[in-house]
């Protein structure tokens, strides 16, 4: 387009802002890099560290969406190390906050390396049971448990 007329000139510089606009904001790393997500209209309503051996290994993350009323949890590994595994259970407590039930589950019946989750439950004005646990080696686990977790 060098030598085409006023008109090209004009295209080229158009043009060239919103190539530029669009190279700058380009992602840097890939979307699944990102790691483990709940989704953007969940917020972050808790945070619990998971010990083995007196190390924290990993998190448990709980979060709410306020527009439909589930909550969702993940359990995410902390490091580089590889790890044995990861379990996550997620239950709803009755009215009465007496006992729960409705559980999920994720990493028990298979061996996760890196996260568990995301597991959803409907929670509108009830309260959460978490449990999550990290295995290291086949032999060292710890493990976090919340009950009666974000009641909303």
């Amino acid at each position: 387009m060098i030598s085409t007329g006023r008109r090209a000139l004009r295209l080229a510089a158009v043009m060239l802002p919103t190539l530029t606009l669009t190279t700058v904001l380009a992602p840097s790393t890939p979307a699944s890099a990102a790691g483990p997500s709940c989704g953007s209209r969940y917020a972050l309503r808790s945070t619990h560290s998971i010990y083995v051996n007196s190390t924290v290994r990993g998190y448990l993350k709980v979060y709410y969406n306020s527009s439909n009323g589930y909550n969702c949890a993940l359990a995410i590994r902390r490091g580089s190390t590889s790890l044995y595994s990861i379990k996550l259970k997620l239950c709803v407590y009755n009215a009465a906050r007496t006992k729960y039930g409705n559980c999920k589950y994720d990493g028990y019946s298979k061996r996760n390396h890196w996260y568990s989750g995301p597991l959803y439950v409907y929670a509108r004005h009830r309260c959460l049971y978490v449990k999550a646990s990290i295995n290291t080696n086949g032999s060292n686990t710890g493990e976090v448990t919340g009950k009666k977790v974000h009641c909303g």
